[in-house]
């Protein structure tokens, strides 16, 4: 999956910037330890960007950021720099952003107060340094490395003004994404796709959303007993539980008729994904998921 298809995901869902770095950086490291299920994190991505929508803690879409300070500053960008941006994201063959080391817990807990500030109108007084390449990254010293989509972090604790510096280019970064024309193109391909697949399961006599959201619950509460009652039913931006997907994206999978619904469950404190891909025309479960924090 290319980086761009990620970012896309999230946007769709209206996840916020904040909640977008905390994913894309749980991500990176389950790559780094081996998780190579591509498919499954672009699915869990979407849920947990779903679940935060649901709870109802997301600050505003990036790419619907209406009369605000943020807006105004996306849109300032000159139009060259925001292509080069999308191109960047575009050639660059990685699941998501890394980065060279993990924030610290103090840091975490700033980033979170940082984003809050952002939102609100403080940004850095410079822009990030980027380089080419890892060769060309100064030891000790905060930039971006252009090739392989890695943030080079200093050894020591980021200052404010360090933080902010990553957190308007992730900024930018999903602002072109979200208006390049690989998304829009993106978009009108999924409008088409929903379109087709809700005529497959019409002719085919399959199962209702609803009917696929009572399979799930019915099957969440057996797996998981008592520690059902920490995750509840996410739904996604158009306020759907179930989800309706090709299966042909899922080389895993066998279906009836090849349409499947995606239903997830989640925390909105821990992010915890637990969530069911069933057969859209008979009711069974294909394929089970969760994040380990779930189970």
């Amino acid at each position: 999956m290319d980086g761009y298809e990620v970012k896309e995901v999230m946007d769709q869902v209206h996840i916020s910037s904040e909640m977008q770095e905390e994913i894309m950086m749980n991500v990176q490291s389950r790559m780094e330890n081996g998780n190579k299920k591509a498919w499954n994190w672009k699915r869990m991505a979407a849920a947990a960007a779903a679940l935060a929508l649901t709870a109802g803690v997301i600050s505003t879409p990036v790419r619907a950021f209406v009369a605000s300070v943020v807006t105004e500053r996306m849109e300032s960008v000159p139009g060259e720099e925001m292509k080069d941006l999308n191109d960047m994201v575009q050639s660059q063959n990685v699941l998501a952003d890394g980065f060279s080391r993990a924030y610290s817990d103090r840091e975490k807990e700033r980033s979170k107060a940082l984003w809050q500030a952002y939102e609100s109108g403080t940004f850095p007084e410079k822009v990030i340094a980027q380089v080419d390449d890892a060769d060309a990254a100064p030891e000790g010293t905060l930039c971006y490395i252009r090739a392989t989509g890695v943030f080079n972090l200093p050894a020591q604790e980021m200052t404010d003004e360090e933080m902010l510096e990553i957190i308007d280019f992730q900024h930018k970064m999903s602002y072109a994404v979200a208006h390049g024309s690989q998304v829009q193109d993106a978009r009108a391909e999924s409008k088409e796709k929903e379109a087709r697949l809700k005529k497959i399961l019409q002719d085919a006599g399959g199962i209702s959303g609803d009917e696929a959201v009572e399979i799930a619950k019915k099957q969440f509460e057996t797996d998981l007993g008592d520690a059902a009652d920490g995750l509840e039913l996410m739904t996604d931006s158009l306020g759907r539980s179930a989800s309706l997907l090709d299966a042909s994206d899922y080389a895993e999978l066998e279906s009836k008729a090849g349409v499947i619904y995606e239903v997830s469950f989640g925390n909105t404190d821990s992010h915890a994904v637990y969530g069911y891909l069933i057969d859209a025309v008979d009711g069974s479960i294909l394929h089970t998921y969760s994040t380990e924090s779930a189970q």
